[in-house]
């Protein structure tokens, strides 16, 4: 039996920072299309620090087996280079989703927002103050 991918999902660069809009439920079939997608926008992001900007307010629900899929996914992009994350949501619910997915994880920065101007330019000032610490 073949499942049919749940949840829709929005991708876009902005410099250094992937903006990313999970949207509605989402199924393990869903979460590896948003995989494959996210994997080639990062091929393009290597050799210097940069940003996830994670817009979760439109995101509804997943099994544990996707939430642990996405955690992975978290995990690998901060050993491949992602330093600074921001997670935008609204509810204690969500924070507690929220924890669970990238809580532990090896970001040099994590940062909860209520707005996506707020997380956007959080990551954009933290990116800016790393790449200052570098060349200094």
């Amino acid at each position: 039996m073949h499942l049919q991918p749940h949840g829709q999902f929005e991708l876009q660069q902005r410099g250094r920072v992937l903006l990313c809009r999970p949207i509605g439920p989402f199924n393990l079939a869903g979460a590896m299309a948003y995989e494959a997608e996210f994997g080639q926008l990062i091929e393009k992001l290597s050799g210097a620090p940069w940003g996830i900007v994670e817009v979760a307010t439109e995101f509804e629900a997943a099994g544990p087996e996707v939430l642990a899929r996405f955690r992975r996914q978290f995990g690998w992009c901060a050993a491949h280079g992602c330093a600074f994350l921001a997670v935008v949501m609204e509810g204690h619910f969500k924070q507690y989703l929220a924890d669970q997915v990238f809580g532990g994880l090896p970001f040099q920065g994590l940062h909860y927002c209520d707005s996506e101007s707020e997380a956007i330019a959080w990551v954009q000032g933290q990116l800016a103050r790393s790449s200052h610490l570098v060349t200094a």
